[in-house]
């Protein structure tokens, strides 16, 4: 079979496999717990590499990667095998993206395209530099913005030519000339110079080893995709990088070996210095590809693309000036090698003749027998795995789907009320281990070191609001500061007014602030509440009904029930407090007032305080004394029995201010610093937040219990309307007859497609 009806015949053959491959996968999307996941996964895999494969033989391409490192000398390898030195090769990075060179058969056919990276692409580009830390490229790219932005708008563009002469100009500016190359996505160049055989491709991809991982991607996808490689190695033994060629090989093609489609040529052997060393360098690289990839010593050329482009005077100058004087270069690979013949050192002492030989002859002699191995195995693997699948699902399905109607309705229903039972006992069970280990947090096991307890999440969500709003509160007042003491400061600074008046604006935003909080409390318990609904909806298999019978009206209903329960608790502790913290300043008739007027209920704030100041430990004792009971010495010591002072928090008190004004200040935000004080270490569990959280959610998790009946109902609905969470926990005889119907249709067009596969010739 020669390689053109080889390629036609197996296109249908592999269109035909993944036909198969995408009717038993649609049969198992149905029935998912009833096949070995294991099938599926051969399934999935195989599908990838058939379907590059058949891509290629739709367009009648043999693709060949030219791959290795960075200045190993693939392009000059390339330039060598065209016999046109065109791609550039130079000291530093001469390739920035792959180059496809495309074989066609009339010189009429020829021209080179270049494809400009998209905006998307190009941004990409940029953060794999920045990833890779390429310093060295990202400047290049800033340097150059102007032509780069240019190569984008311009976008695709196409030279036609005669001789690839006529285009070394253009490809070099996309592929080489760093102005321009970064813009560019690939270039493909259709030549009639590259073989006989048509439909063949190179590939020239960047060096593996060049930092970028746009590199590395690139050469793994072309590695994955092609049907021959040819390894441009310059070193004796395999590099790192090199050794990612062989396993990126094997993982895109794993029905043949890499030594099925490997060459490797060994390069630049002129850099050696005596025959003896070219020996020990062709020996000592046979026995290292032979021992990591099994690969013959007959896929190994030596020689040096360089040295014939020089010889045959093909070589432009700046490849003269890389590699040197032909004389010198001819007299030493005649040393190397033993040739004396200029002709037959050419043909038998570059490499290039014979290792275009070995692959022309591997394209007409062996690469059909490649293609039917590697399209054999993969038809196997597919066929086979699918007939198992058809083997498993025949067994409890029938092909024609008027068998599956048989079942008794009223029997499938008695059967699911006798499940339904053992699942609600169930329900309840997972149920009320969730909340206890969740919610009520009766078990430790499911802890992680960092981890909190629901109700400790919720005690550590009201601090951060709590500090959000102080500190916000500050911001907010110290801004109005400024205005009140100017309306009070003519033609004296009135300390006592502005100390009221800033106070009873202070107060408005507080009780303002005490709202914000007990709604953001309220978020965050509704969303607790939400998550406790999301759990109950997914033990009734992610039903709509769950969620609307157990929330009242709407989530804004519930949320305004909730934020306005957790006010009155809120308001009940958090407003005696501000009240007299706030409201008069320290020993004012105003003050005293309302720690009179508001009797025990101020007292009963101390019973809950956790702080460790004893400064605040009595709340009637800090507001009659205010900041002195912190920053006073003798009256620590006189009232409190301790020595020493608190450590003054720097306020924003400006410097202009006199005395009087900084004051009024100083006594302020050390009054808004002990009602903040108060409200993280006292009115949380004053108010009961703790209670009421467990206690909103307990009546959830009881109001679901108590709708069994609902429930029986909501199940029932699921079933007959198919819901798949609760199809896949049934049994077989109970799953709804609409999917009984439709497993059996897919399970015939498998099987139609079966029999369709084994009637091709083979």
């Amino acid at each position: 079979m020669d390689w053109k009806t080889a390629s036609s015949y197996y296109e249908t053959r592999l269109t035909e496999a993944l036909n198969i491959q995408r009717r038993a996968l649609d049969l198992i999307n149905l029935i998912p717990t009833e096949i070995p996941t294991k099938l599926q996964e051969i399934l999935i895999q195989e599908a990838q590499p058939t379907r590059r494969q058949l891509e290629r033989l739709k367009k009648r391409e043999f693709r060949i990667a030219v791959v290795g490192l960075e200045k190993a000398g693939k392009s000059t390898f390339i330039n060598a095998w065209l016999e046109c030195d065109l791609l550039p090769a130079k000291g530093g990075r001469c390739t920035f993206t792959t180059t496809q060179i495309y074989s066609v058969q009339n010189e009429s056919e020829q021209k080179l395209e270049v494809q400009a990276k998209t905006e998307q692409e190009f941004i990409k580009l940029i953060q794999d530099l920045e990833t890779a830390k390429a310093q060295e490229d990202l400047n290049t790219i800033r340097t150059n913005q102007i032509t780069l932005q240019q190569v984008r708008t311009d976008g695709n563009r196409t030279f036609p030519f005669t001789r690839l002469e006529d285009i070394r100009e253009p490809l070099k500016k996309y592929v080489a000339d760093e102005k321009y190359a970064h813009a560019v996505l690939e270039a493909r160049l259709y030549t009639n110079k590259l073989a006989q055989a048509e439909g063949i491709v190179f590939y020239d991809v960047p060096g593996l080893d060049s930092g970028l991982a746009k590199h590395v991607d690139e050469a793994q996808e072309m590695l994955s995709d092609c049907d021959a490689v040819i390894l441009v190695q310059r070193f004796t033994s395999l590099r790192e990088k090199e050794l990612e060629i062989i396993k990126f090989t094997e993982q895109g093609d794993q029905n043949v070996t890499v030594a099925d489609k490997l060459f490797v040529f060994l390069s630049r052997i002129d850099s050696l210095g005596s025959a003896e060393a070219l020996k020990t360098h062709i020996q000592e690289a046979s026995q290292d590809w032979l021992k990591r990839a099994n690969l013959p010593s007959q896929r190994i050329v030596y020689g040096s693309a360089g040295a014939y482009l020089l010889l045959n005077n093909l070589a432009a100058e700046q490849t003269k000036l890389e590699i040197g004087d032909a004389t010198i270069i001819q007299a030493h690979l005649q040393r190397l090698t033993g040739i004396t013949d200029k002709e037959h050192l050419i043909k038998n002492g570059t490499g290039i003749p014979e290792i275009k030989e070995k692959i022309f002859n591997y394209i007409n002699t062996e690469r059909v027998a490649i293609l039917k191995k590697r399209c054999e195995a993969s038809i196997e693997k597919i066929v086979s795995t699918s007939e198992e699948i058809y083997r498993l699902v025949s067994k409890n399905y029938p092909e024609n789907p008027e068998e599956a109607k048989l079942v008794a309705e009223n029997n499938r229903r008695v059967l699911f009320a006798e499940w339904w039972n053992q699942k609600w006992l169930t329900i309840k069970a997972d149920l009320q281990k969730y909340y206890g280990d969740s919610v009520a947090h009766k078990s430790l096991e499911n802890l992680t070191t960092n981890s909190l307890v629901p109700i400790e999440k919720f005690r550590e969500r009201y601090l951060q609001i709590v500090d959000h709003e102080i500190a916000k509160l500050r911001q907010e007042t110290l801004k109005k500061k400024d205005t009140i003491f100017l309306a009070n400061s003519f033609p004296n600074f009135d300390s006592t007014k502005a100390n009221y008046l800033w106070r009873d604006d202070l107060y408005i935003d507080i009780s303002r602030l005490l709202s914000k909080i007990a709604h953001e409390l309220a978020l965050e318990l509704k969303n607790e509440a939400l998550n406790l609904v999301e759990y109950m909806t997914k033990l009734l298999w992610g039903s709509s009904q769950v969620k609307a019978r157990l929330i009242e009206n709407s989530e804004d209903y519930f949320l305004a029930k909730l934020e306005n329960s957790l006010s009155v608790l809120f308001l009940r502790f958090a407003r005696p407090v501000a009240e007299a913290l706030i409201r008069g300043p320290v020993n004012s008739p105003t003050r005293n007032q309302i720690i009179k007027d508001l009797g025990v209920d101020v007292e009963i704030v101390d019973n809950y305080y956790t702080g460790k100041e004893l400064a605040y430990s009595v709340l009637k004792r800090y507001v009659k004394y205010g900041a002195d009971l912190l920053y006073n010495p003798e009256i620590r010591q006189q009232v409190l029995g301790v020595t020493g002072v608190v450590a003054q928090i720097a306020m924003d008190v400006a410097s202009e201010l006199i005395p009087a004004q900084q004051a009024v200040v100083f006594e302020v935000e050390n009054d808004i610093n002990a009602f903040a004080e108060y409200l993280r270490y006292a009115i949380f569990d004053a108010a009961g937040f703790e209670s009421y959280y467990r206690q909103e959610l307990q009546n959830l998790v009881d109001s679901f219990r108590e709708k069994e009946g609902t429930w029986t109902g909501v199940a029932l609905n699921e079933w007959l309307q198919g819901n798949p969470l609760l199809l896949a926990e049934i049994p077989n005889n109970l799953k709804s007859q609409t999917s009984n119907l439709e497993v059996s249709d897919k399970l015939r067009q498998l099987s139609i497609a079966l029999k369709s596969n084994h009637s091709l010739p083979q």
